[in-house]
C-alpha cells in the first residue's frame, strides 16, 4: 500500500524536528565528554576507558544522533523534491500565498526554518561521524556564509510577500493563532546558523559579515516575535477562549524560539564584547531566554491542560503538534 500525503510546506516541520533531536544529542555529548578544541567527533570518544554506566549513557546518544541525522537529511531531500514538484503545479504557490485567513499560509516559513536546521546538522552531528570534515571546518565557512545569505534573503522575501497578505483588507486577524509565529521561528533558526559561523570561523571578514547579518536577523526577528506574541495574547484574552484543539500545540513554539534567540545572542558574545565593554549582556540574554522558555512551557501546559486530558491521546495528527518536539 502506498501512503500519499498531499504536499504542504508544514511537512518540513518533520525534518526540522528530526534535526533538533540530532542536535540535542550532539550538544549533550559535546559538553559532557572532554575532547580536543572544536566540535566533538566520534574519534574523541575513548570507549575503552569509560565506565559501564558512561557507555550505557553515551552509546544510545550516538545511535539517536545517527538515526535522526540520517532522518533529517533524507527527509530534507525528499521534501525538497516534493517542493519542486509543488512549485511547478500551475497556480499552487499563488493559491497558497493568497490563503491568508486564519494565517493558513504561514506554514511557508517552515521550509526556511528546516533548511537552516539542516545546515546546523551538517556542521555538527554529520561532522561528528566524519571527523575529517570537522577538522577542515574552516574550508566550509565561506560556502556556509553564502548559504546563510541565501536563507536570510529568502526569509526576508517571504516575510515581505506573505506579510502583505496578512494585512490586506478583509483579513480578520482576530482569528489568527500561534502558527502565525512560524516566521519568527524561522528568523531564530537563521540567526542560529549565522551565529554558528561567527563562533567557528577564523576569518575576520567572514566573522564580521556573519555577525552583522546575524544581528540584523535577531533584531528583525525579535520585533516580529514581540509584536505577534503581544497581539495574539491580547486577542485570546479579549475573546475569552482558546483556539481550536488542532492548533493548540502551537502555543509551545515560544519555547524553542526563546532558546534560539538567546543562544544566537550568546554565540556572538565575543563579537559584541568590545562594543559592550564586556558587560556580559549575552550571558544575561541567554539566561533570560531559557527562564522565559521554561516559564512559558509550564504556563502553556496549564492553559491547555484540558487538551491533554480529553483530546490529545485520541486526536488525529495535526501539523502544529510538531510544536511539542
Amino acid at each position: 500500500m502506498k501512503l500519499t500525503i498531499r504536499f504542504h510546506p508544514l511537512l518540513f516541520q518533520a525534518s526540522l524536528a528530526a534535526g533538533g533531536v540530532a542536535l540535542m544529542a550532539f550538544n549533550y555529548l559535546h559538553f559532557a565528554i572532554p575532547h580536543r578544541k572544536g566540535p566533538i567527533t566520534l574519534d574523541d570518544i575513548s570507549w575503552g576507558i569509560m565506565s559501564p554506566s558512561q557507555v550505557a549513557l553515551y552509546a544510545p546518544m550516538v545511535l539517536v544522533m545517527l538515526a535522526f541525522t540520517l532522518l533529517n537529511l533524507l527527509l530534507t531531500v525528499y521534501f525538497l523534491h516534493r517542493l519542486v514538484k509543488w512549485l511547478r503545479e500551475p497556480g499552487a504557490y499563488r493559491a497558497f500565498r493568497s490563503n491568508a485567513q486564519g494565517n493558513q499560509n504561514a506554514g511557508i516559513f517552515a521550509i526556511v526554518g528546516s533548511l537552516s536546521m539542516t545546515v546546523n546538522v551538517f556542521w555538527a552531528p554529520f561532522g561528528f561521524f566524519i571527523p575529517q570534515m570537522s577538522r577542515h571546518m574552516q574550508a566550509m565557512m565561506l560556502p556556509s556564509l553564502v548559504i546563510f545569505g541565501l536563507l536570510l534573503t529568502a526569509l526576508i522575501f517571504l516575510e515581505v510577500t506573505f506579510g502583505r497578505t496578512w494585512f490586506a483588507p478583509g483579513i480578520d486577524r482576530t482569528k489568527f493563532n500561534f502558527v502565525w509565529l512560524l516566521d519568527a521561528f524561522a528568523f531564530g533558526l537563521v540567526a542560529l546558523t549565522g551565529s554558528g559561523i561567527v563562533a567557528m570561523a577564523s576569518s575576520h571578514l567572514i566573522v564580521d559579515i556573519a555577525a552583522r547579518a546575524t544581528l540584523f536577523t535577531l533584531g528583525v526577528g525579535s520585533i516580529i516575535l514581540l509584536y505577534k506574541v503581544g497581539y495574539l495574547t491580547f486577542n485570546h484574552v479579549k475573546a475569552g477562549q482558546l483556539p481550536a484543539h488542532p492548533v493548540m500545540p502551537a502555543f509551545f513554539l515560544i519555547v524553542p524560539m526563546a532558546c534560539l534567540f538567546g543562544l544566537a545572542a550568546y554565540r556572538i558574545e565575543n563579537y559584541l564584547a568590545p562594543a559592550a565593554g564586556g558587560s556580559g549582556l549575552a550571558s544575561t540574554l541567554i539566561t533570560a531566554s531559557y527562564v522565559l522558555a521554561v516559564a512559558w512551557g509550564l504556563g502553556a501546559i496549564y492553559v491547555i491542560r484540558d487538551y491533554f486530558r480529553s483530546y490529545f491521546v485520541k486526536s488525529p495528527f495535526a501539523p502544529p503538534q510538531w510544536g511539542f518536539v
